[in-house]
């Protein structure tokens, strides 16, 4: 029982740790995106006249677009990077925890009205290019963004192919190393100015009114779309970051298989426990059997004790993996020195405990019953009945 316990526990632990690095790559990689957007089935842009249409929808509680591109950034002679531009307004802000990744907070590069086109530099970008980032006038650095021009070919127009504008580094986020040196962050009319592109975005992120119900606002906008024959389609975040999202759930079930074969090895201990005491009742079943007991119901009393450790063991062991989850989420025993997080992030699933319990019974129970039996028919055979 002790070692059913100990690999139930262990189970509940190890998966919960899988739920929370999983929580932990959604909230990193997520940062710069609401919880759904509509972006174009093929190309690249979105008409400004789908902003009014989305932000309509009944399904819809705030719609904000986007403008993202590459371009060139320059800060003197000091260095030049090519960064992904994030054109955004200040309702973006509200609908992803960005505002919380940035230093000063006070959302001056997301202002259309500010004196100066402004700029918010991932801390890897500031980095590379030697920039100090600072809110007050004195203190801005001045740098030179530049795109390629729509229409004009570099071999033909060279330095004319480009836009540039100048713009002042007046913030800096941090949200993971990979997005930190590559993003920069600028007002939606900046990049629209940038890029050559006065009616058109990349893409509409949007909010559902109840969170809760987001798989079922994406059908029904993409119903929609279909039936209005619009090239254009619903992604979700988790689409996005599909590819380290399915990896760390393939990471999880392969651990979840290792797991419970160690489980099958556990439970061969009960069995070998239900072997001994059959052994050693021998004389007593047979006492029992002469006195009118039949096999089937002696098959049935020790395969429910096979049950029984099983179950006691699984629930003590659940018990246990609760607690210790429970205690890494709240005081964070094992910390993570130098990490994104101070300690090992958990989260409870309960589909996870239930699926483990399953396990457990279904593996010893099943397995309990069936040893039970064979033994129980040996022994009957031995003494001359069944």
């Amino acid at each position: 029982m002790f070692v059913i316990a100990a690999v139930t526990a262990a189970m509940v632990a190890i998966l919960s740790a899988f739920n929370g690095i999983e929580g932990v790559v959604e909230r990193l990689f997520g940062t710069l995106d609401a919880p759904a957007a509509l972006v174009p089935a093929s190309g690249s842009s979105v008409p400004d006249s789908l902003i009014t249409w989305l932000a309509a929808q009944p399904e819809v509680a705030q719609a904000s677009p986007v403008i993202e591109d590459e371009a060139i950034i320059r800060f003197g002679d000091q260095g030049t990077e090519v960064v992904t531009i994030l054109g955004l307004d200040s309702t973006l802000l509200g609908m992803t925890s960005l505002k919380a990744s940035t230093r000063h907070q006070d959302d001056q590069w997301s202002d259309p009205d500010a004196d100066v086109a402004a700029v918010a530099l991932g801390l890897g970008v500031r980095n590379l290019l030697g920039v100090g980032v600072g809110p007050t006038g004195d203190q801005r650095a001045i740098l030179t963004l530049s795109a390629p021009q729509r229409g004009k070919r570099l071999s033909r127009f060279r330095e004319r192919a480009f836009k540039s504008i100048y713009v002042a580094a007046t913030d800096v986020f941090s949200i993971n190393a990979d997005l930190d040196s590559r993003y920069a962050l600028v007002s939606i009319p900046t990049a629209r100015n940038l890029f050559g592109r006065p009616e058109s975005v990349s893409r509409i992120e949007w909010t559902p009114v109840d969170s809760r119900e987001l798989d079922m606002a994406v059908q029904t906008l993409s119903t929609r779309l279909v039936e209005a024959e619009l090239p254009y389609r619903i992604r979700t975040r988790s689409e996005k970051n599909a590819l380290i999202t399915r990896t760390n759930r393939a990471e999880k079930w392969a651990t979840f298989a290792i797991l419970s074969f160690i489980l099958i090895v556990a439970a061969f201990n009960v069995m070998a426990s239900l072997t001994m005491l059959l052994l050693d009742k021998r004389q007593d079943i047979e006492v029992l059997q002469a006195m009118g007991l039949t096999g089937q119901r002696l098959e049935r009393t020790f395969a429910l004790q096979g049950v029984l450790i099983n179950a006691v063991g699984g629930l003590t062991g659940a018990g246990f993996g609760l607690l210790l989850v429970a205690g890494q989420d709240r005081f964070g025993w094992l910390k993570l020195e130098g990490s994104v997080v101070p300690a090992y992030p958990v989260r409870l699933a309960w589909m996870d405990v239930a699926g483990v319990l399953t396990v457990v019974l279904i593996v010893g129970g099943l397995g309990s019953a069936l040893m039970v039996r064979i033994l129980v028919r040996r022994l009957s055979l031995m003494n001359g009945t069944l």
